[in-house]
């Protein structure tokens, strides 16, 4: 293979890149757990595409933007269409089979889920569950993870159920990544430099360089991870 042929296949792979990196964002973020069939279809002509122009020696790199491109308005298309269309999108994504109701296995449910009793009692283990008595209800999921309900005995108390009184999550406000003072984090709370300067140097970090993270919270302060 000679050094335009090497210079031929980088180009490839970068423009390759830089498109299926366009193509999933504009067709929108999923985890690969999340994947319908529409999306795995889709995933993998995309991969055969990208494979057929590096391996291919001729120039087609306008042929593999054109058929990507078109790949991708049809799945755009399909998108728009199941959003309007609740049928046609309970059609291409499925929708959930409910395998265990009032604390009962339905065989013929479960069938439909494409499982049998040994596959519903492994997904229920992943999840701490070791006894089918512990569940209420089950639902087979169109990404095929399994939700469950317990039953009231086997629920773990929430702070209602014990008559305490708790406080809602609140997100940190990241300070310091890297060295770096995230100045918009620090205006969106109303904090200022000097302040976190001042609260630094009070842990010990004269030099702001020298942290690697730093977050703050209003009821718990700051947090630093050092270098």
């Amino acid at each position: 293979m000679d050094e335009v042929s090497f210079g031929l296949i980088a180009l490839k792979i970068i423009v390759g890149f830089i498109s299926l990196f366009f193509v999933l964002t504009i067709t929108g973020r999923i985890g690969v757990s999340q994947l319908t069939p529409i999306h795995f279809v889709f995933v993998l002509l995309l991969d055969d595409f990208l494979g057929h122009i590096i391996y291919e020696k001729s120039e087609n790199i306008m042929e593999y933007l054109f058929a990507v491109g078109l790949w991708t308005l049809f799945m755009l298309l399909i998108q728009v269409v199941s959003m309007k269309f609740p049928k046609f999108r309970t059609f291409l994504q499925g929708k959930p089979i409910f395998i265990i109701q009032k604390g009962q296995l339905d065989r013929d449910a479960i069938r439909k889920a494409k499982l049998d009793v040994n596959q519903v009692r492994s997904l229920l283990r992943q999840q701490g569950i070791f006894s089918m008595r512990e569940v209420e209800f089950g639902i087979v999921e169109p990404d095929g993870k399994l939700s469950v309900g317990l039953k009231a005995p086997y629920k773990n108390p929430t702070i209602k159920d014990l008559n305490v009184t708790g406080k809602n999550i609140t997100l940190p406000a990241i300070l310091v990544m890297d060295g770096i003072i995230m100045r918009p984090a620090l205006a969106e709370h109303g904090l200022d430099e000097k302040w976190l300067k001042q609260e630094l140097e009070q842990s010990g970090y004269g030099d702001v360089k020298r942290v690697f993270y730093a977050e703050w919270t209003k009821d718990g302060g700051l947090y630093v991870a050092p270098k």
